[in-house]
């Protein structure tokens, strides 16, 4: 009873429009009031701020800032130069370019919505202007965008890191491969699609060219490779990492592309700002909610209910992975993430699923559920850049979300896609 009012007010107040933190605060609070008897409510103070009373979570800030910094700095059309002089050559052109930048931009933001309003800006318009459809320019952006919190740095993964206790250096080299795949999979169905629609291609720039626009965005580049390397190399911390690509992102923004105004710090500063303090009321109203998941024992409820259907392994993390997919149709991201986190990872453990790989996958599900109605604010923020109605860029983006849900299903079957770099690192 009490896990029914839990879930089902916090579902239906999300989908009524309510702040995702204060559904989640008032169905944690209707369901303390079942236990009244005997727990004060007082308690949703106290694990309000436990949550969030973490160090690593700084990072999140960090991270954010140095998105931010780097949007304003120049970064965002060099890397789309770069991207351009790399595969605009390829039929699909300016499709390839969209996903090729959101791998090089994934490396700096962390965020998917990021990732849609910095590359959308730019790329959205120049692909009309090439002659694609708006939808298809919106739906391409809207897909690639699930990339941004694969590849290292990702906010996701640092909240998942948080949640199941995993180090934050192995859950970001995880992520490189399957964002690679993700890529692959996207640019050949824009292939596809390009083929069908005669899309048009860009010219062939040149070695030359690729080299030019490559040396103007290195510095941009380096940025994973300082943070990934800094963190494995032992010499930071992730969010000591994080503190480092805030200062290294200012500096190449203000003195060496000469871009970042004090306006623009100050702008960023903002963002920032709103963006970690959305990630961080929600991980803390979150802990209320794993608090009274992890009471209730929806855990070994959980455990029970899938090993009654199978103990295998592979088909227990089939029907974990279509429990999350469903969750993510609904639900934002990080409120995901700590709903099935602390009811799934103690059933993955208990048939030996590694953690890290099932982190990589919950990721992986929960973002593609950005790309999805109902819920899915990906869609409405590119269909708004796009100029275009949401329903067309839903339609546009079936084939897009074939190629998602077949890189998820790879890295599902495929462990080592996830596993081989955590375990070079470890000498696993």
């Amino acid at each position: 009873m009490t896990l029914l009012v839990l879930l089902g007010t916090m579902i239906g107040l999300s989908l009524l429009g309510v702040h995702l933190v204060f559904a989640i605060l008032l169905s944690s609070t209707l369901a303390l009031l079942i236990y009244r008897d005997y727990i004060p409510l007082e308690i949703i103070a106290q694990l309000f701020l436990s949550g969030i009373d973490n160090f690593l979570l700084l990072a999140v800030g960090f991270f954010f800032l140095a998105g931010e910094l780097m949007n304003r700095g120049g970064v965002t059309r060099r890397i789309v130069e770069f991207a351009e002089a790399c595969v605009g050559h390829i039929r699909g052109g300016l499709g390839h370019v969209n996903v090729a930048s959101s791998v090089f931009f994934s490396g700096i933001s962390g965020s998917a919505v990021a990732d849609t309003a910095a590359i959308g800006s730019v790329m959205v318009p120049a692909m009309e202007k090439a002659g694609f459809s708006r939808g298809f320019a919106a739906a391409v952006t809207q897909s690639s965008s699930v990339i941004g919190p694969i590849i290292p740095p990702s906010i996701p993964m640092i909240v998942y890191a948080v949640l199941a206790q995993q180090s934050v250096g192995k859950m970001f080299l995880a992520g490189v491969l399957p964002g690679l795949l993700v890529a692959l999979c996207l640019m050949v169905m824009v292939y596809v699609v390009a083929l069908r629609r005669g899309y048009p291609a860009g010219r062939w720039q040149g070695v030359g060219a690729i080299l030019r626009a490559g040396a103007s965005a290195l510095v941009a580049l380096a940025t994973p490779v300082i943070i990934v390397g800094g963190i494995l190399g032992g010499v930071m911390t992730a969010t000591e990492a994080g503190a480092v690509a805030v200062a290294y992102a200012f500096v190449i923004g203000k003195f060496w592309f000469r871009e970042l105004t004090w306006a623009g710090c100050g702008e960023a500063l903002v963002a920032a700002a709103k963006g970690s303090a959305t990630v961080l009321v929600i991980v803390g109203a979150s802990s209320v909610f794993a608090w009274i998941v992890a009471d209730l024992k929806v855990s070994t409820t959980a455990a029970e209910l899938i090993f009654s259907i199978s103990r295998d392994p592979f088909w227990v993390l089939v029907m974990a992975m279509i429990f999350v997919l469903l969750i993510g149709l609904f639900m934002d991201p990080l409120a995901g993430l700590v709903v099935t986190v602390p009811v799934l990872l103690p059933v993955m453990q208990d048939i030996g699923v590694d953690p890290i790989h099932f982190g990589v996958l919950i990721v992986l599900n929960l973002m593609i559920g950005l790309t999805t109605p109902p819920v899915g604010y990906l869609i409405y923020l590119s269909a708004y850049i796009a100029k275009e109605s949401p329903e067309v860029v839903i339609r546009e983006s079936l084939p897009f979300l074939a190629a998602l849900f077949a890189a998820l299903i790879l890295c599902l079957c495929f462990p080592a896609l996830v596993l081989t770099l955590p375990q070079l690192y470890s000498g696993g």
